[in-house]
């Protein structure tokens, strides 16, 4: 299934010149700082006119940082929609795996709010774009996660996660803990994918899914040390057996809190640094775990994009897209809310 070099140019060359294209409309460091001293959101929708957004936002009447982000969010669909119009297997396939953790993601919203008794119509209008799949609004009249799966997810294209997972009641489990049985399951598809792919998407593709599996397993862990009632046994379940903490995932399944974390990864240093306070500072503030995983994630996104001849582009051009959506929501939402001190936290994406 590997692509060569000039089969690439001849099938996907135009898509993959697409995706720089897109990428030259990223915001641009002084276009940051433009946004960052602005002093309202309608300064906001000015300074973002003169960007690769436009006039996005000129039919919006009443502006937030919510509708900012929707509309930004808008384009980043259009866009992704009319690279996968055009794509052919397996880079179709591949670009239906990008939209397979968004499906995962809506449905978690569905579930959450099927056990708070939110209304319907307001979950699925915080239902990400690019997770949308059919019957998913059959959902909303589900009383429980296995009616869900019964109704709908079995036929969705996220229903062999739910399959995998060996999982009997989903009802008697926390949300959190269908989240990572789920994100489990995927990255184990995605990655078995994308070997099968070979060549440079391999190449890139392993290695970014590897450093995703890393990261979810240190996340669980982290979050669950000193939770007397998930045993070991338990934990070690949501671990996807892929990356390369995989030869010590039963050493961290027993962690009890995070000093023993960070002892068990003094041999994968990477990892390790994330756990020491005195490294990466910023702005006279320590950097937490998530931001310094954050930062790890946009240089292996970037480097996604640099490699050429590989599907690797329009996976690292969509998470950092999405990156940048969140990063107007910041801007917006700390003018609003008066934080100038802290409008320059966004996540360095462009320099």
């Amino acid at each position: 299934m590997s692509r060569d070099m000039l089969n690439f140019n001849v099938t996907e060359g135009n898509l993959e010149a697409m995706v720089h294209g897109y990428k030259n409309g990223f915001l641009k460091p002084e276009e940051y700082n433009n946004l960052c001293q602005c002093d309202s959101v309608g300064d906001v929708k000015s300074q973002l006119q003169v960007t690769d957004y436009g006039n996005f936002l000129q039919n919006e009447p009443a502006l937030t940082s919510r509708v900012i982000a929707d509309r930004a969010t808008d384009k980043l669909v259009k866009e992704f929609n009319e690279l996968r119009e055009w794509a052919e297997a397996p880079l179709s396939q591949f670009m239906d795996f990008i939209t397979y953790d968004y499906m995962i993601s809506n449905v978690l919203k569905l579930i959450a709010g099927t056990r708070h008794g939110r209304g319907s119509l307001e979950i699925l209008y915080k239902c990400h774009p690019l997770g949308m799949f059919q019957g998913i609004e059959v959902l909303t009249a589900a009383t429980s996660v296995d009616e869900m799966f019964e109704m709908v997810l079995i036929d969705s294209p996220i229903g062999r996660f739910f399959q995998n997972s060996q999982q009997k009641d989903f009802d008697e489990l926390s949300l959190e803990y269908i989240r990572g049985l789920l994100q489990k399951n995927y990255l184990e598809a995605f990655f078995d994918f994308c070997q099968g792919m070979g060549g440079e998407t391999a190449t890139v593709m392993c290695t970014a899914l590897e450093f995703e599996a890393d990261r979810a397993v240190i996340t669980i862990t982290a979050n669950t040390c000193g939770m007397r009632d998930l045993h070991p046994e338990d934990r070690r379940k949501l671990y996807p057996n892929i990356g390369t903490l995989i030869d010590i995932h039963d050493d961290l399944s027993v962690c009890e809190d995070e000093d023993q974390l960070k002892e068990k990864l003094k041999r994968f240093p990477e990892y390790y640094d994330l756990f020491d306070d005195s490294r990466a500072m910023e702005g006279g503030a320590k950097k937490s775990v998530e931001k310094k995983f954050q930062d790890r994630a946009v240089d292996l996104y970037k480097d996604c994009m640099m490699r050429q001849f590989q599907y690797g582009v329009f996976y690292g051009w969509v998470k950092l897209k999405e990156l940048e959506v969140s990063n107007l929501i910041w801007i917006s939402e700390c003018i609003v809310q008066g934080m100038k001190s802290r409008v320059h936290e966004y996540v360095q994406i462009t320099n």
